[in-house]
């Protein structure tokens, strides 16, 4: 599982499309690029992301939802001829 970590902006700077200005509101990333983004100045690391895990809420919806299983091909050997 990939670590995320909450960081305020502190300077203006863009995410993908979107522009984080000192007034924007904290936002969550990976570790890794907050880390980055701090040592650039760009932003303050305000603590730990609650992210949960989305193989384990995959796991967690395959079991609530019935399986469909494949029917075994017959070799022809009940057939009446």
């Amino acid at each position: 599982m990939t670590d995320f970590l909450s960081v305020k902006p502190i300077r203006t700077f863009a995410v993908g499309k979107e522009l984080k200005t000192k007034r924007s509101d904290a936002f969550d990333i990976e570790a890794g690029e907050a880390r980055l983004l701090e040592a650039q100045k760009l932003v303050e690391i305000v603590g730990e992301a609650k992210v949960q895990d989305p193989v384990a809420e995959a796991e967690g919806d395959e079991t609530e939802k019935p399986k469909r299983g494949r029917k075994a091909k017959s070799d022809g050997d009940d057939q009446t001829a």
